[in-house]
């Protein structure tokens, strides 16, 4: 998946939509509306790093990659906040002061931050969210999801996928330092993910999962062992490596399969470029 391209997709949501937005998982919606809520604060944030960046910048391959990369982003920011907009009348009412926070974080980080330490932090989300898409996503995405919400999360999994190598090669040409990208990149990584789990864990508390029978609670934790008795023996290598000084994303190979699913996108798109 060498190739970054934009789309402008025509997904449209409800006024109202359930916020259970995968079926009996009310715990997997809300780490998926927060990740969502998210968005755009973070990728504006992207965004104005690597219009601080393209200044410094010589290498024309890299200059390609940081303006597509911005072009994506752009246009996922733009649909999350089609769907967040609809997520905010279903009855969460702290959510404005939650986004506030984070909104003010990133506006901070941009004003008072070096670039190098933005840089940082841009790669470090770019990594982690790398590994678990590849997690998610391969070998055939979503399973043909029907609903725009989650086709929305598909094609914003397959062009995070596509553009994963660019936050690295700015980083690395513009300023580059294996330690100094591990220590900011470590923050962005707690940063970012506490923000998710912090929303998430008010939503449970605002609109509770329903009272699970016992034997729904066994099968419930038996699955979690499982899940993660997987994750530890197929997944865990990959997700440590962003962490060594060799690591680099232009070794990481993508299913043939996620090439499949652009082109499925390309047709659906308003607009490619």
């Amino acid at each position: 998946m060498d190739t970054i391209t934009v789309r402008q997709m025509p997904f449209e949501f409800p006024d109202e939509i359930d916020p259970v937005i995968m079926e009996g998982d009310p715990e997997g919606s809300f780490s998926m509306i927060a990740g969502s809520l998210l968005l755009p604060y973070l990728e504006p944030y992207l965004i104005r790093s690597m219009k601080a960046a393209a200044k410094h910048v010589t290498d024309p391959d890299v200059m390609a990659g940081l303006r597509a990369f911005s072009a994506q982003e752009a246009q996922h920011y733009k649909m999350h906040a089609k769907f967040n907009t609809a997520v905010r009348t279903a009855g969460f009412p702290r959510l404005e002061e939650f986004e506030k926070e984070l909104s003010d974080d990133y506006q901070r980080f941009t004003r008072t931050k070096s670039l190098r330490w933005n840089l940082a932090y841009a790669e470090g989300f770019e990594a982690l969210t790398m590994n678990m898409i590849k997690i998610i996503m391969e070998p055939d995405g979503l399973g043909n999801p029907e609903s725009a919400v989650m086709q929305m999360w598909e094609w914003h999994f397959v062009e995070e996928l596509e553009h994963r190598t660019v936050a690295f090669d700015v980083f690395d040409h513009v300023v580059g330092g294996y330690w100094y990208r591990l220590a900011a990149g470590l923050y962005a990584q707690w940063h970012f993910t506490r923000w998710i789990r912090k929303v998430r864990r008010y939503m449970l508390e605002v609109s509770p999962p329903p009272k699970r029978t016992a034997e729904e609670k066994r099968k419930r934790t038996r699955m979690r062992r499982q899940a993660l008795g997987d994750f530890l023996r197929n997944h865990l290598g990959a997700c440590l490596r962003i962490y060594l000084p060799s690591y680099s994303p232009h070794r990481i190979e993508i299913a043939p399969q996620m090439h499949r699913l652009g082109e499925k996108y390309d047709a659906m798109a308003i607009r490619t470029s």
